[in-house]
């Protein structure tokens, strides 16, 4: 249609109001907010006062054929005539108004964001006043009246088009996104419908920025649905990349004032409006910003609020009160207002003040006050990792927190030397997961894609029968031990496999996640999204097939699928199904069970404050695994004898620098019982990398030996760099046990 997407278009007036006349009969009901009785009072109320446009004469009249401007703009005249809200012979953008302000009531109240107080921690439950109008879960007709207005309707871009370029809307948005503005706080916003609204005009509310703002963020969350990443970077779908980072932008300020600037206290009441709103830009907020940790885009510092919560991390010292910060309204509602590092250093504070208050401090103080506390024994036979693992420390729950003191043994059945003040779980870990994470134990599958990333092998009750759900709650105990105890590990799990981690998987994701698994399937599905022709000729039925282990079975998508054939009506319907059989329902079962175990070390709440590529940070270090010598070497400490000035020393550094990323990785791992590096670097390693004296009159009288409990490197003084070099690289390639001191 010629202008269709033009905001002052009448075809689009048309549509919306033949739209909502058949999605929402009884328009006056909808509209008042206060139910029957209220309706009735202010249609009474408005006709009296000559307000009140008949909606549905233009509805029919416009739906009815009589397209072109000439018939159009007369049918907008007549049906406006008593009201004067349409007085010109063309579009009024007042009528547009009115449509969006009916729009949403009917989201904000039944869209299921308008019952909860999030910023206030208030469940649904607990609502009083306004709130008990609303609904916690979005209603059917609130989802049909999305999907008309997403896909059948220019309304995205015609919202958009109006907060900015219209002076007093943009003044309106800028007064709820900015306290400094004035205006309501965000939560107690109302919304009134066109009839009741005040002003001098009769057409225009003081909160109708509010209003486009929100419609706009509830179409753009809804769209963002099945918008995959080549629209919304190369085909400007649902807006162009340029306009949604001015969103971001304005969505910063509104959670940032909802969240850390508007007063809290009982005493402001909040509307369902105001929560919805807040809701709403949220999780389109989230949706943006996950989807950029895939394909940036913007430049990171977009997202942050400077400075944000720096000044109360820094004033806790115990861990209640790192915890205490977990409650916060940012935290809670939008976390990515936070950076990363700064978040990063908080959950470290969290787990390391109660490991401590668990277990003590490892120091090699005299004087300490608080020693070690006597570690949970654990014996472990090299050959037997995951066996003994088991068989020792699965049924350890929650105590899995508490020090657990392994006792290695080699396959002769001696015990090494080793004494485990922390190092040896380290080490533990690292060759349990050697085994436990190998494609050829079953266990887990790598991804097809770029990446080459874990996730649960859907077959593994085939491999291992019923215990395979024992081995992943183990797996995922000791993934949580590992965080706990600060171990940064090697193996990268799949994006959808962390979604899970994090107890809330993004099914946004779902076929940029496909796309790693099966890259074969997402292209065809995409040829299936982007077909002109009928989808019918492709003969598909809503079932997949599966192999395992050679065996091949069909699983119906849905009751009778195999007799269901895929149309161009539900072949949007059919590419979802699909992908989430492959990315959320093959591994479900698996998935919940490794994140059992995982949460049983580590608090859920925990790992809320990341999303996925933040949390494999988290687990893994650095995406490159690569270790930055020059951090290393500013954080070193000297013991024995040794300055940072030593001949020994420069010696030492410059041999690192020499050594490729895999013996860079073999040393730490010598040192540390860790192949990569804190996240946070080497000045958050506790104890620090520290390198000791050791004298020999000879070079061939000893070997660098490590303590790993303390991260400790003994360092001989050998005679020239070269033969540091070779002695250092046959003492970490040595594949030894604790023998080699």
């Amino acid at each position: 249609m010629e202008g269709a997407h033009h905001p002052n278009s009448p075809l689009v007036v048309a549509n919306l109001l033949h739209r909502a006349r058949q999605l929402s009969k009884g328009v006056t009901g909808l509209l008042s907010g206060d139910g029957g009785k209220d309706a009735k009072k202010a249609a009474k109320k408005s006709s009296e006062g000559g307000m009140l446009m008949n909606t549905s004469s233009v509805s029919r009249k416009l739906a009815g054929g009589e397209h072109d401007r000439s018939s159009t703009s007369a049918v907008l005249a007549k049906s406006s005539e008593p009201s004067g809200i349409a007085s010109r012979k063309d579009y009024s953008p007042d009528l547009f108004l009115a449509l969006c302000r009916t729009y949403s009531i009917v989201l904000a109240r039944w869209g299921g964001g308008g019952k909860d107080d999030v910023v206030r921690k208030i469940s649904g439950d607990h609502a009083k006043g306004e709130r008990e109008v609303a609904t916690s879960k979005p209603d059917p007709c609130a989802l049909a009246l999305l999907n008309v207005l997403c896909f059948s309707t220019p309304v995205i871009r015609a919202t958009w088009g109006l907060i900015q370029s219209d002076d007093k809307i943009t003044a309106d948005v800028y007064s709820v996104i900015d306290s400094d503005k004035g205006g309501d706080p965000v939560r107690s916003l109302k919304i009134r419908p066109s009839f009741v609204v005040s002003g001098s005009s009769g057409r225009r509310s003081k909160n109708d920025g509010a209003v486009l703002l929100f419609i706009f963020t509830s179409l753009l969350s809804h769209s963002l649905i099945i918008t995959d990443d080549i629209e919304l970077h190369d085909m400007d779908r649902p807006i162009p990349i340029h306009q949604l980072r001015r969103c971001i932008q304005v969505y910063k300020k509104l959670l940032y004032r909802a969240c850390a600037v508007d007063d809290r206290s009982s005493s402001i009441k909040s509307t369902y409006f105001g929560l919805a709103l807040i809701i709403a830009s949220s999780r389109t907020m989230r949706d943006l910003y996950d989807r950029s940790s895939r394909r940036p885009l913007c430049v990171p510092k977009l997202w942050l609020v400077p400075d944000l919560l720096e000044k109360e991390i820094r004033h806790c010292k115990t861990y209640d009160d790192f915890v205490s910060l977990l409650s916060s309204p940012v935290l809670r509602v939008c976390p990515f207002l936070v950076s990363f590092k700064r978040r990063l250093r908080l959950f470290e504070r969290i787990i390391t003040t109660n490991r401590v208050q668990l277990q003590g401090e490892n120091s090699q103080n005299p004087f300490h006050t608080n020693p070690l506390k006597p570690g949970i024994p654990v014996r472990i036979t090299r050959g037997r990792i995951l066996e003994d693992g088991l068989a020792t420390m699965n049924n350890l729950g929650a105590n899995m927190r508490r020090r657990i003191a392994v006792q290695y043994y080699n396959e002769a059945g001696t015990r090494e030397s080793g004494i485990d003040a922390g190092g040896l779980f380290k080490e533990f870990w690292t060759d349990l997961s050697a085994v436990a994470f190998n494609e050829n134990y079953a266990l887990f599958r790598v991804t097809d894609g770029a990446g080459n990333c874990l996730y649960p092998n859907p077959s593994s009750r085939a491999a291992h029968g019923s215990e395979h759900i024992v081995l992943f709650e183990f797996l995922g105990r000791i993934l949580g031990k590992a965080l706990f105890e600060g171990i940064t590990i090697h193996p990268r799990f799949a994006h959808f496999f962390l979604s899970f981690l994090r107890g809330d998987y993004n099914f946004l994701h779902m076929l940029p996640d496909l796309s790693t698994v099966d890259p074969q399937l997402y292209n065809n599905l995409m040829f299936l999204k982007t077909y002109d022709g009928d989808a019918e000729d492709l003969c598909l039925s809503f079932t997949v097939t599966v192999d395992d282990f050679g065996g091949t079975r069909e699983i119906p998508l849905i009751p009778n699928g195999a007799n269901v054939d895929v149309t161009n009506a539900n072949k949007q319907r059919y590419i979802g199904l699909v992908a989430k059989f492959y990315v959320v329902d093959r591994v479900r079962e698996q998935s919940e069970a490794f994140t059992r175990g995982l949460w049983e070390v580590i608090d859920r709440s925990w790992l809320r404050l990341f999303n996925e590529p933040e949390l494999q940070v988290l687990i893994s270090g650095a995406s490159d695994g690569k270790i930055d010598v020059e951090d290393m070497r500013a954080n070193a400490r000297y013991v024995g004898g040794f300055t940072g000035l030593d001949r020994t020393v420069n010696r030492f550094w410059n041999v690192v620098a020499s050594l490729d990323s895999k013996q860079q990785a073999s040393l730490l791992r010598f040192v540390t019982s860790c192949e990569r590096p804190p996240p946070l670097g080497f000045g958050s390693m506790n104890p620090p990398f520290t390198i000791q004296r050791v004298g020999i009159m000879r070079d061939s009288d000893k070997l660098p030996s490590s303590s790993t409990c303390f991260n400790v490197l003994k360092l001989p003084t050998y005679s020239s760099e070269k033969v540091m070099k070779q002695r250092l690289i046959y003492a970490i390639e040595s594949g030894a046990g604790f023998e080699l001191s």
